[in-house]
């Protein structure tokens, strides 16, 4: 007895084996090909024996009106004249009685064939007559002198079968030649259709982890196939840059990880190679300096691991960016005076947590470079903008420079030169402010402190600015965060 095993975590279920794409579309083609022509096909074949029938009636019509005008004064002609063209035809005169009072040659001495009920204009075969089997039947009545009368012209089907049974011979002979051919061009003409997809299936097979840079081939054409190539190759662009941006990541960190650690033991093993002559609480402090840069290290890297994952923000809510800088001001220590300008209120929609992060991390960085003081402004420029800016006194940065200031673990430390005895930056602060206010749909630029001071910036301080979309005040904002 067998019995299924379930599925195990690492071990998918084989997928079925299916019928290709190709062969697919072509029977999906084949079967509407077969609608398509069956239904026109009928549709041809009924209008083609409507149209004979509807000519069939007309004609014995026009012959019932010809003998009608062919009976003068002295009565019916006797016999009565045989139809042009078709002496198959035959005619009776039939009076109210039932009596046949005049024919063609051809039905001469036979009683009548059919009867007229009153009040219809279907003849039906007489009592008294087997019928004459298939044939077109038309009753007309007509007043002669004052002896009414009802003429019967009947004719043959016969053409209208062989007419109909050559119809369906030559179908029978035709569709299947028409369908087969149908199948053949839409196999051929599927298969060049979906030939760019088998070599961009044959190049995304063959691309790996290690070979990101490798593109699918694109199409000429501007279909569905050229814009499915074109966004796989955007989707194979976005996952190099994230796999460089990790890989850069992870030497970056790395490397920065290792300096830290490096210290750490050289410390230990100084005191554990001297221990009765070791400085051991310099060498402490030493380990807990290197311990805390480490700690803040791995905060700031989770931090952006965090970013690079789209989970920056947890949550938003209204919040005051001045009010928030008023309270980063004051619980952060600081080597400079720190002033502050604000208007009433300048109202965001975000993660408080992570815009007290950007503000602070500007305020450390603007504290570490400045001379003498630094200089926070919360505005809004127009309702829809709101604008921080934090200003240092300190050497500037070149304008080469402003734009991979933002970059992971740049440290400008040729233009920003510490003062001695500050705490050594991990290379992140402005990084995660970057990301946070992107995340927030704003911008981060750094210029000159001073305004209008051009590419003079060695000597002109530097100002981050900040802009953050503004969200709508309510009529009560709440309290103040101090």
């Amino acid at each position: 007895m067998t019995r299924s095993t379930p599925d195990r975590p690492g071990h998918p279920r084989p997928r079925r084996s299916g019928r290709s794409l190709r062969l697919r579309l072509t029977a999906l083609a084949a079967l509407a090909i077969t609608v398509t022509v069956a239904l026109t096909t009928a549709v041809l074949v009924f209008t083609l024996v409507s149209a004979v029938r509807s000519n069939v009636t007309t004609t014995l019509s026009s012959y019932a009106d010809s003998l009608a005008r062919s009976a003068g004064t002295s009565g019916w002609p006797q016999p009565l004249p045989a139809a042009p063209g078709d002496a198959s035809v035959w005619a009776q005169v039939v009076d109210s009685s039932g009596r046949v009072i005049a024919a063609t040659a051809n039905v001469a001495g036979q009683p009548a064939l059919y009867t007229l009920p009153a009040g219809t204009t279907t003849p039906r075969p007489a009592p008294s007559s087997p019928g004459r089997g298939d044939e077109r039947i038309v009753a007309q009545r007509y007043v002669i002198g004052t002896t009414p009368a009802v003429v019967y012209v009947g004719g043959s089907t016969q053409l209208l079968g062989i007419l109909t049974s050559d119809v369906q011979g030559h179908l029978l002979y035709a569709l299947p030649l028409v369908l087969l051919a149908a199948v053949g061009i839409s196999w051929l003409l599927i298969g060049r259709t979906l030939r760019p997809v088998e070599r961009m299936r044959a190049e995304a097979a063959e691309i790996t982890g290690s070979d990101l840079h490798r593109r699918i081939p694109e199409p000429a054409s501007d279909d569905e196939i050229g814009r499915l190539a074109r966004t796989l190759n955007t989707m194979l662009d976005r996952l190099d840059a994230s796999a460089t941006r990790q890989r850069r990541f992870v030497a970056d960190a790395s490397h920065e990880l290792r300096t830290p650690l490096a210290a750490i033991r050289t410390s230990m093993e100084v005191g554990l190679a001297h221990p009765d002559k070791a400085p051991w609480p310099e060498l402490a402090e030493r380990t807990v300096n290197e311990t805390t840069r480490l700690q803040r290290l791995v905060e700031a890297l989770l931090l952006h691991a965090r970013s690079d994952d789209d989970t920056l923000i947890t949550r938003r809510e209204p919040v005051d960016l001045a009010a928030l800088a008023r309270t980063a001001i004051g619980a952060a220590p600081a080597r400079v005076p720190v002033d502050l300008r604000t208007g009433d209120h300048a109202p965001v929609l975000g993660d408080p947590d992570q815009l007290t992060r950007l503000i602070r991390n500007l305020l450390d960085n603007a504290d570490r470079y400045a001379e003498h003081r630094v200089e926070v402004t919360v505005t809004t420029d127009g309702p829809a903008t709101a604008v921080l800016t934090v200003a240092d006194d300190g050497p500037g940065i070149p304008p080469a420079d402003r734009a991979r200031v933002f970059d992971r673990f740049v440290r400008l430390q040729a233009s920003r030169t510490r003062h001695p005895g500050d705490a050594t930056g991990t290379g992140l602060g402005l990084s995660i402010a970057k990301d946070i206010a992107t995340a927030h749909g704003g911008t981060i630029t750094v210029g000159p402190a001073i305004p209008d001071a051009g590419d003079a910036a060695q000597g002109q301080g530097a100002r981050f600015t900040v802009r953050l979309p503004a969200h709508p005040q309510p009529a009560d904002f709440g309290p103040d965060v101090r």
